[in-house]
């Protein structure tokens, strides 16, 4: 066997061991954060359950305008280049734009807790304050999934994902066992689960920490044409879709919120199989002329199997799991689960784009998206109650996948014409 053969079999045994370690992670997220889900609404009830996503959403919303397209920009030059010291020495300076932003939305969380009690009456202005110092995670959280999708560290990426879950569930039945668990222990243990598996990363990838910052010069000028055109369309796609604990909080009340919320959770697998594949494949798309017709069959089918299995047992799995306090999940779920699939198939086809560098391509994707959940969202809920906001969550999808399927159609074409011209 030829070097090439045995250096090509070793790179897609890689490729192979890597999906396999982030489905595995996906499967057991699953069942932990269904455990976290049973934990949560048998423990806190559906007002606080309602408050606590509220606040979480909350959160999210507000650092999806802090990040600038830094993290995208810096995940794909990671992505660029194999020199071990330089990775280092740019991850470093990644994470000094992470705690930029931690701070400014602790400085923007803290004015905001005075005046929250005044737009939605729930009088959760003093758990806010007391949540300050965590509120780091959020930029952090963010800032490592480019990252580690940008040096295909997949095996430290699952520990991102399913890490701050497990340890949740440990410090809650700890608390519970202890005390009385409710909606403020709940959010820190939250927060605080997190926290650890993000400073546990920090020590096992050691970045490089200089005075003087680099790549920041590279960062920012990459930013303009990649990164900053993504973060425009995250600010009207990503941070759009946060618009929905808003308006359900404020049309109808928190409770609904959790209905909305959980229904998601329940969902999030059918957005994270196909998107998990793009994950692994991220840093292979920067060189490859397509996506391979194997990789694509996969992703589709996996996906519609899981869809059908999740439409036949979602009734009883929300009565037997939440009981029948969340019933109203039920008739949520068949909406957004399959607007959830066709967003991660989105993502999956997102993943090549970007990783061909046309991040315009996304902005654009993410204005479109954008504009259906600002409309839908601010719109729906008030004529159709929280169904409203599922109704647009399935709209969305059907858009977003349409939509970037359009864009690898058309990558194909001129990347032929090219062929041909040569």
């Amino acid at each position: 066997m030829s070097l090439f053969k045995i250096n090509s079999y070793i790179t897609a045994t890689d490729k192979a061991r890597k999906s396999v370690t982030l489905f595995s992670s996906m499967v057991l997220g699953l069942f932990v954060g269904i455990i976290i889900s049973i934990i949560n609404t048998r423990y806190l009830g559906k007002e606080q359950y309602g408050d606590f996503k509220f606040l979480i959403n909350l959160f999210s919303l507000a650092v999806t305008f802090l990040t600038f397209g830094f993290f995208y920009t810096g995940g794909l030059l990671l992505a660029r280049t194999d020199d071990s010291r330089k990775k280092r020495e740019l991850t470093g300076d990644i994470l000094k734009i992470a705690a930029f932003s931690s701070i400014l939305l602790i400085l923007i969380s803290l004015i905001f807790s005075f005046m929250e009690h005044r737009f939605f009456g729930n009088n959760l202005g003093p758990l806010i304050r007391y949540s300050l110092p965590l509120l780091f995670i959020f930029p952090f959280q963010l800032c490592f999934e480019q990252i580690l999708q940008g040096s295909n560290r997949i095996y430290s990426l699952s520990l991102l994902r399913i890490g701050p879950k497990l340890v949740y569930i440990v410090l809650a039945v700890v608390l519970q066992y202890f005390s009385k668990f409710n909606l403020t222990t709940a959010l820190i243990s939250h927060l605080g689960a997190v926290a650890m598996i993000i400073i546990a990363l920090i020590w096992f990838i050691r970045p490089k920490f200089g005075m003087r910052s680099s790549y920041l010069p590279a960062i920012r000028k990459e930013n303009r044409s990649y990164g900053f055109p993504i973060y425009l369309g995250a600010i009207t796609g990503v941070a759009s879709s946060y618009l929905a604990g808003i308006t359900i909080s404020y049309y109808i009340n928190n409770e609904n919120v959790g209905f909305y919320y959980l229904a998601i959770t329940a969902a999030m697998p059918l957005t994270m199989l196909p998107s998990s594949f793009g994950i692994t494949f991220f840093k292979a798309f920067v060189s490859y002329p397509r996506i391979p017709a194997k990789v694509m069959a996969v992703t589709v089918g996996i996906g519609v199997t899981a869809l059908i299995g999740f439409l036949v047992f979602i009734d009883e799995i929300v009565v037997f799991l939440y009981t029948t306090d969340f019933i109203p999940v039920i008739r949520l779920s068949y909406f957004i689960a399959v607007g959830s699939l066709l967003h991660g198939f989105g993502d999956f086809l997102n993943r090549f784009i970007s990783a061909k560098g046309l991040g315009k391509k996304i902005r654009n994707s993410n204005f479109v998206l954008g504009i259906i959940n600002t409309v839908g969202f601010i719109l729906l809920p008030k004529y159709f109650g929280v169904e409203g906001a599922a109704y647009t969550r399935l709209i969305a999808g059907v858009v977003y996948f349409l939509l970037l399927l359009t864009y690898y159609i058309q990558y194909q074409k001129r990347n032929n014409k090219r062929a041909e011209s040569k």
